[in-house]
């Protein structure tokens, strides 16, 4: 927009001057251009001295914040501002000068002899002569630079108030004289500017003596409280910031009232319906007043302007329309003749109004609607200008269109709308609704907008503007010679002839437009590379890759044109390896960057760019140029290369390449040491006139077990085969490798097969390479690159494929007609190869593992390994233990043999679990058998075993080969038992309290004298082992006593009929005698026991194995508590040896307490039996003694059990104490049963 003039287009902005503060002047001043201003202006002078100071200039500085000159063109979201409509603040000195509202008469003219009084009119009005517009002129842009710069809407005048008392008086008369004067003189001027006046108050004055001077100067002035401000001397910046936010929302309403009041004086003159008369009417030539309709076109215009003031775009947008509606009607543009040069003032006007037609509707987020009338500008315009002016095919048309469509740009710019704000271009997720703008509201979803008629981004439209640029240039390199001098250097006649031609609106001349080879003119290239870099900017940010790169395309070959070599190099070069064109086949689009990038290389001698760019144009998808020479071997004819020559890599997946090559495997799967077979098809694609491609070298270097391979240049003549040749490549080892590591080689440091081949390649030829290859280790073998090396004197260059395509899976042939290829590989990668190990021919065997074995026993595990190659192995074995990683199971060597650190080449840690040894050499047929000892199976748990052999034949070291077997072995317990605990009758006597001990003191000591008790404990063995075992002996073990107490276990005495072997789930059941006896006689704790059932065992003897080692079980039994404190009966019985069916029956009554017990016995009768004895009694026991109560008792019958029922009472505690039954007896809930045996009544 700078080609329009700055008054017409500026966003008008309500004019606000501050006076009074001392400030660097702005030198630019451009309201000198206003007629008669320092002649006849009214000029406001004050002599007063400026103000200085923090305050003032804090002051200063919060109203310049409030400027909003350069704030976007958009309603303000600022809440910072002063929260009103937008103003320009205007800093200025005491004086000033006001523009004049009339003109002066003309001092050349007769006013005697007319009859009618003359009148004067505005300075810049078409009634007045000397005027712009005078006579039919419509408008100009002077009177924007009236309202807009010089006439202001208020004026802020700044003045001290001092604090000195003995100048309060006189400084205060000073202050209100000049007061006085400055607004006389403002009311003197005619205009209806608000005069304000804010006083800056000195240290020391108090809020009193403020209020009372203030309120007498507002007296003296004739000022209202509005117009009448101080400022404190003790605010800090932000409270004057908010001082100066206050002070001007305070004046908001007069500013309104101050273009509204304007806009009703314009509203009456466009209402009067008539024209005014001029000063004096034009009488030279043909001139004519201005219409009624010229006439409209201006009030409507200020009113558009006015209403703009008061930031009512809405309004301004309808007065705007009006005025081009009219301006464009038949009575104003269709009566000015094109030559004239009004008209290209009316065109002027035109696009000061569609430009501010266009602010409104951005303003008020019609993005569409400003599209619309966008086109329907120039549309119009273009009518106009091929109906009356010069028409569209000159430069000077395509200039316009260019800034018509830079314009554009622009107002979105300073509009700033949403969809093109920073916050869509930094928010990749809403990057793409930043490149056009929405419609507004007022469209429906279904109505079908044309693409044009979007709001697109700036870039859009800069992009249109730079090519009307290029238009531009193109019809001006067609100018003649004979028109491209000045104006002032060829006859008048000659002159008019050419202003025929050429449309210079807002245009230079042809002169200037193009001039001679020895002349200074306009700069197009500057301008199309200026217009299309701002281009490029705004289609980068939205990341339009596509446009980028065209636009970065164009901006290189104007670089080139101008000899800017190095600048379009810069440009090209990044984005030559990315490329879109090139992944999007648009080949044309490439074809020009490759070659423009070729000649930017050439220049500057960049060895690499011409390689990489040559290489590409060897390709047949690129468009063809017959002129060149197709020779990639001398491409670098054209420079010169220094020493050492440069080496060029390429990737395939980077390029389009004029050279394919493909692998693939026979089969998807191989063994170690058998051989592989592999297929390599190399193909030319370059252009038919290209010179055959040499290649010196192919290496295929392989991840995993294969060794690379090299295929290297042999020259074979033979012009007479077909395009496809299959040839069949012997590989033979590299002696000793001295080649550098390839490119992607992850098996460099393995030595390479070497071939030899053909390799001269002819455009459109498929040559064929068949190869063997015997992969040495397993695993999965995968095509990792494929490079084809060129070596020339100049260069050397490595085109390496790392992307192996499915869909060139071929396997060629041989046919009756020739070589075919057939697809192979379905369902697979061909790139890869499964190399298995070579199928082991080593047998392991176990041949003494049981189904089942049991805890604590120490398993011998024999491995027997037999070689059943038909050479000798070195073998070595692992045994590893898995499934149980706690477990506390531990895996040893019978032989003690020496541990391996290593196993198959992988060095490996000895644990508990994981056991590694050399097994030695194994002639053919040869049967080693190891012995495994596993120990420590405590636990019942099922364990994994995985034995692994790992060997490789004598006679091929490099070839491991491995088999692994796996068995499960299952631990189980071999026994479980539960444990009866049951009372007997102690022989020995207890001791006597009334008897001397006559043993000596010392042996005293160690002799424990408590009380002792008999037990019996009674466990049942049952066999959960699958196989009969024999049970060698059952023990139990005392772990520990706890109460001051020493136990004394006897052997073991069976109660089940003996036998060798305990078949499965047979039970087996013994006693054991328990002695206890307390260790001290005071000591009344109960006794505990935890003891534990130890059954020594082994499994039966079989005839080929020896299995006499025992095994010792250990089984836990409960604790058992014996309460040695309390008192208690036992019953025992015995039969008479006299009379058959005659029982005695002995009550032992125990009081270990340290206090006399009574108790009460009574004996039941029952009809079983009779007996002899007490019925009923009483029985004293002293303490730590015992006493035994006999019944005899007879039964009625033999051969069975009987009830004897006694109930003995603890008299005191008023307790009955429960019979226990020993040995020989039972006992149920009723109480004790004896057996009483068979015999004949």
């Amino acid at each position: 927009m700078d080609a329009y003039p700055n008054d017409y287009i500026v966003h008008n902005l309500p004019l606000v001057l501050l006076s009074g503060i001392a400030h660097e002047e702005d030198e630019s001043n451009s309201n000198s251009k206003y007629p008669s201003l320092h002649e006849r202006g009214t000029t406001i002078e004050s002599d007063f001295p400026l103000l200085t100071g923090p305050l003032v200039d804090n002051l200063r500085a919060a109203f310049i914040d409030h400027d909003a000159s350069d704030a976007p063109w958009r309603p303000s979201n600022d809440a910072g501002r002063s929260n009103g409509i937008p103003l320009r603040i205007k800093t200025i000195k005491r004086s000033y000068r006001l523009p004049p509202q009339k003109a002066e008469f003309p001092s050349d003219v007769d006013f005697s002899s007319s009859s009618v009084v003359p009148v004067v009119h505005s300075p810049i009005s078409p009634l007045t002569p000397g005027s712009p517009t005078f006579p039919d002129g419509i408008l100009t842009s002077l009177w924007m630079l009236k309202h807009q710069d010089l006439v202001p809407a208020a004026t802020i005048n700044v003045f001290p108030l001092t604090s000195d008392p003995s100048m309060t008086t006189l400084r205060d008369n000073q202050l209100k004289i000049e007061l006085r004067d400055l607004k006389e003189s403002w009311n003197a001027s005619g205009y209806r500017s608000r005069f304000v006046v804010i006083l800056v108050a000195e240290d020391g004055i108090s809020t009193q003596e403020v209020e009372d001077r203030l309120a007498n100067i507002r007296r003296a002035t004739n000022l209202d409280p509005r117009s009448l401000h101080v400022l404190n001397s003790d605010l800090s910046p932000v409270e004057v910031k908010d001082f100066v936010r206050s002070f001007l929302l305070s004046i908001q309403a007069f500013l309104v009232d101050y273009y509204r009041d304007l806009s009703k004086h314009a509203r009456r003159k466009r209402n009067r319906g008539t024209i005014p008369p001029p000063t004096i009417p034009p009488t030279q030539g043909t001139s004519q007043t201005l219409s009624m309709q010229g006439w409209n076109v201006r009030y409507e215009f200020k009113l558009g302007v006015f209403a703009e003031f008061r930031q009512e775009m809405e309004a301004a947008q309808r007065n705007f329309e009006a005025a081009y509606e009219t301006l464009f009607g038949q009575e104003v543009f269709e009566s000015i003749a094109g030559w004239n040069p009004r008209f290209n003032e009316a065109r002027l006007l035109g696009d000061v109004l569609a430009i501010r037609i266009i602010r409104c509707l951005l303003w008020t987020s019609q993005p569409t609607a400003a599209v619309r009338f966008w086109l329907s500008h120039k549309n119009n315009t273009e009518d106009i200008v091929s109906r009356k002016g010069k028409g569209t095919k000159n430069y000077g048309w395509e200039a316009w269109v260019a800034r018509w469509s830079a314009v554009m740009a622009q107002l979105i710019s300073r509009a700033e709308l949403p969809a093109f704000s920073a916050e869509f271009l930094l928010n990749p997720a809403r990057l793409y609704d930043s490149i056009f703008h929405p419609p507004e509201k007022g469209f429906s979803s279904d109505e079908n907008l044309l693409a044009w008629e979007h709001l697109h981004h700036q870039g859009y439209w800069l992009d249109r503007s730079a090519r009307h640029t290029v238009r531009r240039r193109q019809l001006a390199e067609q100018i003649p010679e004979e028109h491209r001098v000045t104006a002032d250097q060829v006859p008048a006649s000659q002159a008019v002839a050419q202003s025929q031609f050429y449309d210079n609106y807002l245009a230079p001349e042809p002169a200037t437009e193009a001039p001679g080879p020895d002349d200074s003119g306009f700069n197009h290239n500057a301008l199309i590379l200026q217009t299309l870099k701002a281009s490029l900017q705004h289609f980068a940010a939205r990341d339009q890759v596509r446009k980028v790169e065209s636009l970065s395309l164009e901006i290189a070959q104007f670089h080139i044109k101008a000899k800017q070599w190095q600048e379009a190099y810069d440009i090209l070069k990044p984005l030559w390896p990315h490329l879109t064109w090139r992944k999007e086949h648009w080949w044309d689009l490439m074809s020009e960057f490759a070659w423009t990038l070729r000649s930017c290389a050439l220049e500057l001698h960049d060895i690499d760019t011409l390689v990489w760019v040559h290489w590409e144009l060897l390709s047949k998808v690129l468009p063809l140029r017959s002129i060149w020479d197709y020779n990639f071997h001398r491409c670098l004819d054209e420079v010169s290369v220094g020493s050492p020559k440069p080496t060029i890599v390429l990737k395939a997946e980077d390029v389009v390449t004029c050279l394919s090559a493909a692998m693939v495997f026979q089969r998807g799967e191989g063994n170690v040491g058998q051989a592989l077979q592999l297929q390599l098809a190399i193909t030319s694609h370059a252009h038919q006139q290209a010179t055959p491609l040499r290649l010196s070298e192919v290496k295929i270097v392989f991840e995993g077990g294969l060794r690379p391979i090299t295929l290297h240049a042999k020259d074979i003549t033979d012009d007479t085969n077909p395009l496809s040749h299959i040839y069949n490549v012997k590989l033979h080892d590299l002696a000793s490798s001295t080649e550098s590591s390839t490119f992607l080689s992850p098996t460099a440091h393995m030595a390479s097969m070497i071939g030899q081949a053909d390799l001269i390649f002819k455009p459109g030829e498929t040559r064929v390479f068949n190869m063997t290859a015997i992969p040495r280790e397993p695993g999965e073998s995968r095509i990792a690159s494929i490079t084809l090396a060129i070596e020339e004197e100049k260069f050397n260059f490595l085109y390496v494929m790392t992307n192996h395509e499915r869909d060139m899976s071929f396997w060629w042939r041989h046919g009756p007609r020739g070589s075919y290829k057939k697809r192979i590989g379905k369902g697979r990668d061909t790139a890869i190869c499964k190399i298995l190990p070579k199928p082991p021919n080593i047998q392991i065997q176990l041949p003494n593992l049981k189904p089942h074995y049991y805890t604590n026993e120490r398993v011998s595990l024999a491995v027997a390994i037999q070689n059943n190659e038909d050479d000798a192995a070195e073998v070595a074995m692992q045994i590893r233990i898995l499934g149980q990683p706690h477990s506390l199971l531990k895996v040893s060597w019978s032989d003690d043999a020496e541990e391996a650190t290593e196993f198959g080449g992988v060095s490996v840690e000895t644990t508990i679990h994981l056991k590694s040894r050399s097994v030695g050499i194994l002639s053919p047929a040869a049967i080693s058998e190891i012995p495994v000892i596993l120990s420590n199976t405590v636990d019942a748990l099922e364990y994994e075993v995985d034995i692994s052999v790992h060997y490789f034949l004598v006679s091929d070291p490099e070839t491991p080969i491995s088999k692994s077997i796996s068995a499960t072995l299952a631990f189980m317990r071999p026994f479980e038992a539960n444990y009866d605990l049951v009372p007997r009758i102690h022989p020995d006597a207890w001791p006597n309290l009334f008897q001397l001990d006559t043993d000596s003191d010392g042996e005293k000591a160690d002799k424990p004298d408590g009380l002792q008790q008999r037990w019996c404990v009674s466990p049942k063995i049952v066999s959960f082992a699958s196989e009969p075992l024999v049970i060698e002996n059952v023990s139990v073990g005392l772990l520990e006593v706890n109460g001051g107490a020493i136990c004394e276990i006897g052997s073991e005495r069976l109660t089940t009929p003996e036998a060798t072997q305990i078949l499965p789930e047979e039970l087996r059941a013994s006693e054991f005698i328990l002695d206890v006896q307390k260790t001290s006689l005071e000591d009344r704790r109960s006794v505990a026991l935890d003891l534990s059932l130890n059954i020594k065992w082994r499994r039966p003897s079989s005839p080929d194995q020896d299995e006499h080692t025992s095994t010792v079980t250990s089984l836990a039994m409960p604790r058992f508590t014996i309460p040695t404190g309390e008192p208690r009966v036992l019953a025992s019985a015995s039969p008479s040896k006299e009379h058959p069916g005659l029982i005695h029956m002995d009550y032992t009554l125990e009081n270990p307490s340290m206090h006399t017990l009574t108790f009460s016995l009574t004996m039941d009768a029952s009809e079983h039996f009779a007996f002899s004895g007490s019925k009923t009694r009483a029985l004293q026991l002293v303490p730590l003694s015992r006493h035994k109560v006999r019944y005899n008792i007879f039964a009625f019958k033999s051969g069975m059990w009987i009830q004897p029922h006694l109930v003995v009472v603890d008299t005191y505690f008023n307790k009955t104490l429960r019979v226990l039954p020993t040995e020989g007896m039972r006992a149920d809930k009723k109480g004790i049963l004896v057996w009483v045996d068979a015999y004949v009544s």
